[in-house]
């Protein structure tokens, strides 16, 4: 439930950024059609790709019945999340050329953060120790390199 909460609040976000950018006429950005491409491609593939082996290593019929610390868990606790906040946010940003879409990723990031925290007092409730131990190895939406 959470999740498909925060994908709501996350949409209407964006949305309402660009609301905000069409009402006052907030001038848009402007890179060349090949940055705008490089980094549209860059953005896409890091979605999907993320999205994807994060599936593989932890399928729906899994969640909260087995702690996955492989694949894009090892590097963070939350991987689905962080490529919704950064790449989906810079894919919106991409598509509007906006400033306050891009500045969106502030409460994006918030909201994801609110619902990681009622989600981390789940999982622990669940995994206990292993979880614990896992949330001070790995970070929560950036990687930890000093493992």
């Amino acid at each position: 439930m959470n999740f498909q909460f925060g994908i709501f609040l996350s949409f209407f976000v964006w949305s309402f950024s660009i609301f905000i950018n069409d009402y006052f006429k907030i001038p848009n950005f402007y890179i060349s059609d090949v940055s705008w491409w490089i980094l549209f491609s860059y953005f896409i593939t890091d979605f999907s790709l993320t999205i994807i082996w994060s599936l593989i290593h932890l399928p729906p019929n899994k969640h909260e019945k087995k702690l996955i610390v492989s694949g894009p868990y090892y590097w963070t606790r939350h991987p689905v999340y962080s490529t919704i906040i950064w790449s989906g946010t810079a894919i919106i940003t991409l598509i509007y050329n906006s400033w306050s879409v891009m500045f969106s990723v502030i409460p994006v990031s918030l909201i994801w953060s609110w619902i990681v925290m009622k989600e981390e007092i789940r999982l622990n409730e669940i995994f206990g120790e292993k979880y614990k131990k896992y949330s001070t190895e790995t970070g929560v939406f950036f990687p930890k390199f000093d493992k």
